[in-house]
């Protein structure tokens, strides 16, 4: 049995931490001011306001859709990066994710709370973000195409990525079943929604490794990168396929086998990549939640309460870092991009923090504490937990 007193006391944490990282604009920080990533992430951004939403703060989760909302290119995208006041402060190229998860969110507050004239009175910045994900749906396999995603490291990204085409055939649907709410035809967001999801089906599909793969690279070279990774967890966790489908069930089992830590638990995002670390490669708490709640879904409860007491057993005073990895992996890290000379100002920060803290002499390097997004996944995974488990 997991320590409940200590899950209530990290639950109430990571709602205050999010109240901390949200603007008085509506804007939600990737970190309290001070911390690393002082702007927001379309990304992090919408699933903080999901964390919100499952915490019944559905006031504050309007006022920070409103805050993405306003920011929107003329493409239809929202940005890579925003700055405090709602500039676009991109230093990378447009992710498609974060695109479909503000839609997703957006659906998701209009489906809890049913305020549709919210709806209505966004629905062009809605239709323009719509078409923007259809016209990046390549035709040859019908999925969409992501240049920079999840893990933000192009060498194994850029093409047809899992998790982008996920959350975005999930956006698709949710919006459709809104608009129909609305009494505004968008037969073709169902249309696109399917169409993402067969192509996901017939050409993501490993049959060899039985697993799904991370990503199908077409542009800078034509491959497939078929690496373990947490993120593919994306087809359950946002609706493509049920848990218990044998597929996402294989999946699971080979994100589990690779990526599992073995010095430190938790799962790692990905494989090691030498010269990729961002910190020092070891587990991320935020990936190892939405894991579990592939098992909550299920009722496992054993391998539920793993990756939970885990998850609890990291927290230094109620509060979830980025992610963790050991003093050795860290410095091999700040060693590799010194000498590299990419240790700009920002990194700086996170090298100076993580030796600060505590945990550092215990032999564990914590990397960026507090991360609002695993407290937003905290939020809603011990919801589920209780919700399951009761």
């Amino acid at each position: 049995m997991i320590d409940r007193k200590k899950a209530e006391r990290i639950y109430a944490k990571s709602i205050e931490v999010l109240k901390e990282v949200q603007l008085k604009n509506g804007g939600c920080l990737a970190t309290p001011k001070g911390e690393r990533y002082p702007y927001v992430y379309p990304r992090d951004h919408a699933i903080i306001l999901l964390g919100m939403m499952s915490a019944g703060l559905h006031r504050r989760a309007k006022k920070g859709l409103q805050f993405v909302l306003d920011c929107q290119l003329e493409s239809g995208a929202f940005p890579q990066r925003i700055d405090v006041d709602g500039n676009d402060a991109s230093y990378k190229p447009i992710q498609i994710d974060g695109t479909g998860l503000v839609l997703y969110a957006l659906s998701q507050y209009v489906e809890e709370t049913s305020d549709l004239q919210f709806a209505e009175d966004n629905w062009d910045i809605v239709k323009k973000a719509a078409a923007y994900i259809i016209n990046n749906v390549y035709p040859e396999k019908n999925l969409v195409y992501t240049p920079n995603s999840i893990h933000e490291f192009p060498p194994t990204e850029a093409g047809h990525e899992i998790w982008a085409n996920a959350v975005c055939q999930a956006a698709l649907e949710k919006l459709y079943n809104l608009a129909v709410k609305l009494n505004h035809p968008h037969q073709e967001w169902k249309e696109y929604s399917v169409m993402i999801k067969e192509g996901m089906l017939k050409y993501m599909w490993n049959s060899r490794i039985k697993s799904f793969v991370k990503t199908i690279r077409v542009k800078e070279a034509s491959s497939v990168l078929i690496d373990p990774d947490a993120s593919k967890y994306a087809v359950a966790d946002y609706g493509v396929l049920p848990d218990d489908d044998s597929r996402v069930k294989s999946t699971v089992a080979e994100i589990e086998k690779n990526l599992w830590n073995r010095q430190l638990g938790g799962l790692c995002r990905y494989p090691k990549y030498e010269g990729r670390n961002n910190g020092g490669w070891g587990p991320w708490p935020h990936f190892t939640l939405m894991v579990a709640r592939h098992y909550i879904r299920l009722g496992n409860r054993k391998k539920a309460d793993k990756y939970m007491q885990w998850v609890l057993d990291i927290a230094w005073k109620d509060m979830l870092p980025e992610h963790i990895s050991t003093v050795a992996e860290f410095e091999e890290y700040v060693h590799d991009f010194t000498e590299a000379g990419l240790l700009r100002k920002d990194r700086l920060v996170l090298i100076e923090n993580a030796r600060k803290h505590p945990m550092f002499k215990k032999g564990t390097a914590y990397i960026t504490t507090p991360l609002a997004w695993p407290h937003a996944e905290f939020i809603r995974t011990w919801n589920l937990y209780k919700e399951k488990f009761s």
